[in-house]
């Protein structure tokens, strides 16, 4: 093979490439990406990623739960989380049922079935702890200091029924769901949330960066008031 390594990026970075506006990127967003085994967030300014951060948790362990709390294969809750997954229960999910029995020959466990509001209510702590940790690395890193507080959400873990709704609870009213909006003519399979960071990173390779920064960062241990700095340098030089 004649393919060598170019270089390694932050699918933070290319996430927020591809599914932030010119706008956010200028004003100030945080972009939050659900991949299977992470969800990573980045933070971009004036047209830079100023901050980037990962929480070790993602859609690949709300697979996990739903295995063990129904106890099925992986393959399966893969399967039953993305055709009947959700993060907000109504009253006509106690109604809907979904089949999760499998082909043992065991009449009892064979015809097993559980309703959608049992699903959910394995989905749902597991969604609510990831976006609680979102939220509170955000606070650390002073996200309420950038002159916009837009959050966007992308990645294949975004794309959970009921989602938005639990996020705008918990991490502010301004957030909405992502996808690749920067390239036109994609095939329609792959204008979905879960090809922001593919996407991104082709952008990245057209697009490649001329120059690099020669100059110093302000940093303090304190995060918040890092941030605070760091938006100030960001308006005094840009």
């Amino acid at each position: 093979c004649d393919l060598e390594l170019a270089g390694v990026v932050s699918s933070a970075y290319v996430s927020g490439l591809s599914s932030l506006i010119e706008d956010e990127q200028e004003l100030g967003a945080a972009c939050v990406d659900m991949g299977g085994g992470a969800t990573s967030l980045s933070i971009f300014l004036k047209k830079h990623m100023i901050y980037a951060d990962t929480v070790r948790m993602g859609g690949d362990h709300v697979t996990n739960d739903i295995s063990l709390g129904l106890q099925i294969p992986a393959t399966k809750a893969e399967r039953i989380k993305t055709f009947y997954g959700g993060a907000h229960a109504t009253s006509m999910d106690d109604r809907e049922r979904i089949e999760i029995g499998g082909d043992t020959g065991d009449y009892d466990r064979d015809s097993r079935s559980v309703s959608r509001t049992e699903l959910i209510g394995i989905i749902k702590p597991r969604i609510e702890e990831i976006l609680e940790d979102v939220r509170s690395r955000l606070d650390a890193a002073g996200f309420e200091h950038l002159p916009s507080q837009q959050i966007v959400l992308t990645g294949g873990g975004s794309q959970i029924p009921g989602l938005d709704a639990l996020a705008s609870r918990i991490l502010g009213q301004q957030v909405r769901l992502g996808r690749p909006l920067r390239v036109h003519g994609l095939p329609q399979a792959t204008t979905g949330p879960g090809f922001s960071a593919a996407v991104g990173l082709c952008l990245m390779a057209a697009n490649p960066q001329d120059e690099w920064w020669d100059f110093d960062m302000p940093s303090d241990r304190h995060p918040v008031r890092s941030m605070a700095r760091t938006v100030k340098w960001f308006r005094d030089n840009w």
